[in-house]
């Protein structure tokens, strides 16, 4: 994987030296609102980059592809991009932008880049995430570029003492090539 770049990014491959980079910015609290983890120890996101960087499942069967993005000329990471590739079938992705990059665009840049990136290299129908019913920003991201909400799944996930249901968005590679067409 090579490096993607926008127009205030560098998106790099997740590297096992990223982990000291993006440990700090993931100790945020308001990143887990929405998600059932924790903010992580540097032992265990060390050792997580460390199996990422391989990109692949633990089986083989599919790709995992992750990278942190950067603003464009420094070292400082405003986030991460993960996408899961089973072969033939649609991709899931999933992003986390850290806060204090919230609402300056970041996160809806580093997402049409990479998901632009994903279509053009690799072989998928579409492209699909799940998004906590309660996460409005992350909603509104999606819906921002094009993605169709395509179902509701109930009792998703119990975390932090609550139940949390998902909706699930959805971009076809036509529709996506479409609305970049019509961006432009």
């Amino acid at each position: 994987m090579t490096n993607l770049f926008s127009d205030r990014l560098r998106i790099e491959p997740i590297r096992s030296a990223h982990a000291e980079l993006v440990w700090s910015p993931l100790q945020n609290p308001a990143i887990y609102t929405y998600l059932p983890d924790d903010p992580p120890t540097t032992d265990a996101l060390q050792m997580r980059y460390d199996f990422l960087e391989g990109g692949r499942s633990p089986d083989g069967k599919e790709q995992w592809l992750n990278w942190v993005g950067f603003l464009r000329d420094s070292m400082t990471p405003i986030g991460t991009f993960q996408a899961t590739l089973p072969k033939g079938k649609s991709a899931a992705f999933a992003y986390v932008v850290f806060p204090s990059f919230w609402r300056q665009g970041y996160a809806r840049e580093m997402t049409a880049c990479v998901i632009s990136h994903l279509f053009e290299a690799h072989d998928m129908p579409s492209l699909f995430a799940e998004i906590d019913t309660r996460n409005s920003g992350s909603i509104r991201l999606v819906e921002s570029l094009g993605l169709t909400r395509i179902a509701t799944t109930q009792g998703a996930d119990f975390f932090k003492g609550a139940s949390s249901d998902e909706y699930i968005y959805s971009v076809c590679r036509e529709d996506w090539r479409e609305l970049q067409d019509a961006d432009r």
